[in-house]
């Protein structure tokens, strides 16, 4: 008999299962107690179940707090315990003490080798893991774990394990819907299907001429809508997601749902503090709180123009079909998503934010059947694998300290690591911090935003080892927040509060250290979606506070921006240019506290923002030349 991934764990059912269904027949049985020689923070028990001599395999129960424990922390615990234990492979069931959902994961390292022996240090550590009991969707572990049978060696338990067959899956099914949508050739199965296309936007037929204006409206919905997937994973403690079920579902779709449900929920809620909605949408959009950040701020290729009673005035001039949604939805359904992204050392099987990145990038990619080229080749959208990405932001940051701090390349090594330790002297965590304080990132052709986001979680992990407690960053934060009243409205909800450590280190690093450009509008919205998950999945939802204790996102405008980075702005012109120095400082000043404006404030410092620009092109008019710096900034 096999398993059920959705019912409650059961440590019987799967010795069980281990034994007369999934593992070789060499595996054996056991049961003995596991006392780590090192503090954990995360784990509390450890539980021998057995053992696979043939896969060189053993298999743990690991009994830890909270299924909201840090997936990387923990990921670093059980490492370790399997370097003092001498085990590189392991299967590893997670069961938190207050949860009913579990994990069951892939657990591998690599041991180095001194004078012939086999030394506790290691290398390469890696976590695969699904997403299991009553909360998962058991489609993919179902395919994987069970459908294939017993395990036939350790390279395919490791297929098993693979994230890549998750994604293409996934992908596809998307490739799919999004030609249905739009008209074109797909493959499907081993046949090229022709798709007339089912939507209709306004004055703009389904043609060879408009066709990538559809596939760019195509992949905005798609994109908000995994946007917005992921946003129903976060949930308060007392398990109420940031949105319901109710109007985000397969069974919520009914009665042209685009207009009467999607529109609201992008242009008038996301954006909009919750006690300042409509009375209708405040009631049905009772747990959807404000998130700001211009997330959905709709613009001319939305074709969104509501009337008065905010019904759009595109009623039946822009139609996407119900059922399209039905099955997008019921695809959605079928896979687990994480809001965590991904790290190389932690995977979960599941749907993670990373996937907005592929779906754009190879969405775009597809072959346009007028010229024959494809949109990589015309836009240079390429899909950058994540250990490349890895290796590129690695060195990046290894060279930039190496020469900012004098620390010698060996010893900063380990701070990129997620597994060594690491030996730095009191001055030379300084000097770290203070260099990265200094550092600009900025990725010329940002695309989804892969390599900004490698940095960012890699400075994070810097921040995590050399200032553990977060006073840099906090005191950062605080910093560059301008409005008085926004500051000590931070102040109160992040000094003191664990929790939100990570959320304001990396709200200091976008605000001061990460720039993005990329010649296509829609990979910078892309981007711009990656970096609000990272912030949200660090919050603290709490029903009880304002917004659900949601802090508003910050603008990231001036962050990523869509442009052309292969044309270079002139030199200045010193003698015509000093008359709007003052001009621009003031831009640059109303550029920083726009990064965490929100309501009647953001619309201040943009109405500003245009005086002063409209000022300076004023100004640069009467010289009688385009070719300036200050004629580029108006």
């Amino acid at each position: 008999m096999n398993l059920n991934f959705t019912n409650t764990y059961s440590q019987q059912k799967y010795t069980d299962w281990f034994r007369n269904y999934f593992l070789p027949n060499d595996f054996e049985n056991l049961s003995e107690e596991i006392t780590p020689d090192f503090k954990t923070r995360y784990i509390n028990k450890i539980r021998l179940l057995g053992q696979c001599e043939s896969l060189d395999l053993s298999v743990y129960e690991i009994t830890h707090r909270s299924e909201h424990d840090p997936r990387v922390s923990l990921s670093k615990e059980t490492f370790r315990l399997m370097a003092n234990l001498l085990v590189k492979n392991a299967l590893v069931l997670f069961v938190s003490e207050n949860s009913q959902n579990y994990r069951l994961s892939l657990t591998t390292l690599e041991f180095k080798v001194d004078n012939g022996k086999i030394t506790k240090q290691f290398s390469n550590p890696r976590r695969y893991s699904f997403y299991l009991g009553p909360d998962c969707k058991a489609y993919t572990p179902s395919q994987c774990l069970i459908k294939k049978g017993r395990v036939k060696n350790f390279e395919d338990l490791l297929q098993r394990f693979s994230v890549e067959v998750v994604n293409k899956e996934f992908y596809n099914a998307i490739a799919v819907l999004f030609t249905e949508l739009v008209g074109g050739e797909r493959k499907v199965g081993s046949k090229k299907v022709n798709m007339p296309g089912i939507m209709k936007l306004p004055n703009l037929p389904c043609d060879e001429y408009n066709h990538q204006k559809y596939q760019e409206f195509a992949v905005r919905i798609i994109g908000r809508l995994v946007f917005c997937w992921f946003l129903k994973k976060k949930s308060s403690t007392s398990g109420i997601p940031l949105i319901d079920d109710a109007y985000l579902s397969s069974q919520s779709v009914e009665n042209n749902y685009y207009h009467t449900v999607l529109e609201h929920l992008f242009f008038q809620v996301l954006n909009t503090p919750m006690d300042e909605r409509a009375n209708f949408l405040a009631d049905y959009f009772k747990h959807t709180p404000f998130l700001n950040g211009g997330l959905f701020e709709p613009h001319e290729d939305d074709f969104y123009k509501p009337d008065r009673s905010f019904v759009s005035r595109h009623l039946n001039t822009l139609k996407v079909p119900d059922e399209w949604f039905k099955k997008l939805f019921e695809v959605f359904e079928t896979y687990n998503f994480t809001i965590d992204e991904n790290t190389t050392i932690d995977i979960e099987l599941s749907i993670d934010p990373e996937m907005l990145g592929r779906i754009f990038e190879n969405l775009l990619a597809e072959i346009n059947p007028e010229t024959g080229e494809t949109a990589r080749k015309a836009t240079g959208s390429y899909y950058t694998p994540r250990p490349i990405v890895e290796y590129m932001v690695d060195e990046s940051l290894k060279q930039y300290l190496k020469t900012q701090t004098g620390i010698n390349e060996d010893r900063l090594t380990p701070l990129l690591s997620y597994s060594e330790e690491i030996e730095l002297t009191a001055e030379e965590k300084n000097k770290t911090i203070e260099a990265l304080e200094k550092i600009k990132v900025l990725d010329p052709a940002c695309g989804s935003g892969a390599f900004p986001m490698g940095m960012l979680q890699k400075m994070l992990l810097i921040l995590q080892r050399v200032d553990p407690r977060a006073e840099y960053s906090l005191q950062k934060v605080l910093l560059d927040i301008k409005d008085p009243t926004v500051r000590q409205f931070m102040k109160e909800k992040l000094t003191g509060q664990q929790e939100l450590w990570d959320y304001t280190r990396k709200l200091s690093l976008i605000q001061n250290a990460i720039y993005g450009v990329d010649i296509q509008p829609i990979a910078v919205e892309i981007s711009k979606l990656r970096f609000f998950l990272s912030l949200i999945v660090d919050e603290q939802v709490n029903d009880n506070e304002k917004n659900r204790g949601i802090h508003a996102l910050p603008n990231l405008e001036f962050k990523f921006v869509a442009a052309n980075s292969l044309i270079g702005l002139p030199e200045k012109k010193q003698t015509l240019e000093e008359a709007t120095d003052e001009t621009i400082n003031k831009l640059k000043t109303l550029r920083e506290d726009y990064f965490t404006s929100y309501g009647h404030w953001k619309k201040r410092i943009e109405d500003d923002y245009q005086k002063l620009q409209n000022e300076m092109a004023d100004t640069v008019t009467s010289w009688g030349s385009t070719e300036t710096m200050s004629f580029k900034l108006t």
